[in-house]
Parts: C-alpha cells; sequence; structure tokens
C-alpha cells in the first residue's frame, strides 16, 4: 500500500492541458503566417508590399556549404523572414541552424512544410503556432466555423498546435493559411479578436488541387 507522502510525490502535476485554457483565450489574438512562394507578391515586415523576383543574387546554401539555389535579394531576405519558403520549381527550404543556412525539407513526408518539430508537418487551415499550449492540442475557434477558405471549402472551427510563436505573447494563436494571398482574402473574414475553447473536434482535410497546384506538388 502506498503511503500519503508517496502518493503526495508520485501525483502528476496538474497542466495546463488538464486545466483548461486560460481565461484570455476567451479573446485571443488570431494572426496568419503563409509560406512565400519565388515568384509571388508578398509583404515585409511593415506591411509594404514587395515581389519575391529580381537578379538571383543570393545564394540558399546548408550548413554544409551545399548550394541549394539562387534567388533575389527580397526572395531571400523573405525566406529568411518566414523561416520557410518554396521555390518555383517545387523544393522547400526551412532554416537550419543560424539564419544563413538552410535545409531541403522533404516534400513526400512534408509536403507543406514542417512544424516546430522535424517531426510533425504542417496542414493549410488546419496547423496553428503558439507558445503556451502543448504540441497536438486541439482547439475550436468559433470564430472560424463557416468561414469559405479560398480554395472553396468551409471551415469547421477546428485547429491543432503543430508549430510554435518566438515572436509573440501568451494567448495567441498564428494560423497557417499557406500563402500571402490565401492571406489577404481572410484577413476581412477572421477578426484580431478570436474565441478559442479546447475541444477534442476533429480537424478537416481542407486541401484541394487548387492548393496543390499552388505548391507545386
Amino acid at each position: 500500500m502506498l503511503s500519503l507522502a508517496s502518493i503526495v510525490t508520485t501525483a502528476a502535476p496538474v497542466t495546463q492541458e488538464k486545466r483548461g485554457l486560460k481565461s484570455c483565450y476567451k479573446h485571443a489574438t488570431l494572426t496568419q503566417y503563409w509560406i512565400p512562394k519565388e515568384g509571388d507578391k508578398d509583404e515585409d515586415n511593415d506591411g509594404h508590399s514587395v515581389s519575391l523576383t529580381g537578379p538571383k543574387t543570393k545564394t540558399l546554401k546548408t550548413s554544409s556549404g551545399k548550394k541549394i539555389a539562387k534567388v533575389s535579394k527580397t526572395t531571400y531576405e523573405k525566406f529568411q523572414m518566414e523561416g520557410t519558403g518554396l521555390l518555383k520549381n517545387g523544393e522547400m527550404v526551412n532554416l537550419d541552424d543560424s539564419k544563413d543556412d538552410f535545409m531541403e525539407v522533404n516534400r513526400k513526408k512534408d509536403p507543406f512544410g514542417i512544424g516546430e518539430d522535424d517531426d510533425v508537418a504542417l496542414e493549410p487551415w488546419v496547423s496553428v503556432a503558439s507558445n503556451d499550449l502543448d504540441r497536438g492540442t486541439t482547439l475550436y475557434i468559433k470564430d472560424l466555423d463557416g468561414v469559405k477558405l479560398p480554395d472553396g471549402k468551409t471551415h469547421n472551427g477546428c485547429v491543432r498546435v503543430d508549430d510554435e510563436g518566438w515572436s509573440f505573447d501568451d494567448c495567441q494563436l498564428d494560423f497557417f493559411v499557406l500563402s500571402y494571398q490565401d492571406y489577404k482574402k481572410l484577413d476581412d473574414k477572421i477578426g484580431e479578436k478570436v474565441s478559442v475553447e479546447k475541444k477534442k473536434c476533429k480537424v478537416q482535410d481542407y486541401v484541394t488541387k487548387k492548393t496543390k497546384k499552388w505548391a507545386v506538388l
């Protein structure tokens, strides 16, 4: 028989996942992030429009010095900013050990990029980044339920924490929306403040032929 002391010392700590979400998630901040694609329109950190084109003067290379591709200065800087990028030929890169080292993403395993861990594949309109929730947590966002997505499907409000955000505070989610064009289309449909509930909901597959075509799959 266990003693009271043994029970106290061996009991699992009450985690945030068991407690539920913090009250601030009733009015959480929702931002969006995407994959910058070579040749597309995009924007910089100040919200100014940029084009990921131009003379290919910068080299994407691995930490071992292997050349991946040459891209324009604007494209290179955008890939650095977002930590990932898609080349016109379908190759995807992700930042590696430093802001100047990139790795080639295995697109058979991770067609839309990788999350916080190398073994987590991002899914458009499903994955969210958070810095105060456990990976794999499913969430219901009422404000997303019923929203028509750029690919024509309708969202059911269920998302999953697959990534981590380093540049924002707690009670904020960064919603993975695939492309800059998708972000522009959804920006007016989704408010900056949303109501978030921790819930065992079923995430949907929103990938269509249109999605795969943009992603060069």
